[in-house]
């Protein structure tokens, strides 16, 4: 079942990367970071970045090339995610200056399954949340300490997701 589910996020196009928490986690005490396990949903959300990649990966220590906690992953193509009934995801996306609002943010997380209002292109890259009529389901979402975006920067923002 879980490799099916992950199979069906690999072919949905429809995968994002929100960025959202503009104010303070607790203004009494701004750098107390709650645990996602409080509670997992994304509030003030700025926009959504659609994935860049959605690749099936493994854990590889001794190839693997991406490196989420400590832990080394190797991207696989599709043939091999089915030999091995592959249950991981790797998702990213980047945030160019250039087209994502400059702001700062301290929560991400990943939505699938996000349609967007109709008349839009099928394929807009960043949409705000007025942009869209179902955000889907929300997979994962990190707490963090406040980041700064820059006007001559771009971030990239990666998860790897267990189905």
């Amino acid at each position: 079942m879980k490799t099916y589910q992950t199979f069906n996020l690999f072919k949905d196009r429809n995968v994002f990367i929100a960025v959202g928490k503009t104010s303070p986690w607790n203004p009494e005490n701004p750098e107390k970071v709650p645990d996602v396990s409080y509670g997992q949903t994304m509030t003030e959300i700025v926009a959504l970045k659609r994935a860049d990649q959605v690749r099936f990966v493994t854990p590889d220590d001794t190839n693997g090339t991406i490196i989420q906690l400590g832990q080394k992953w190797r991207i696989i193509e599709e043939v091999e995610a089915r030999a091995i009934d592959c249950r991981w995801l790797y998702v990213q996306a980047w945030l160019r200056y250039d087209e994502f609002p400059i702001c700062n943010y301290r929560q991400t997380g990943v939505y699938a399954g996000t349609i967007l209002v109709d008349g839009l292109p099928v394929n807009k890259q960043v949409v705000k949340p007025d942009e869209v009529k179902d955000m889907g389901f929300l997979l994962a979402v990190t707490n963090q300490s406040p980041l700064q975006r820059e006007v001559n920067h771009r971030e990239s923002i990666e998860y790897i997701l267990e189905l």
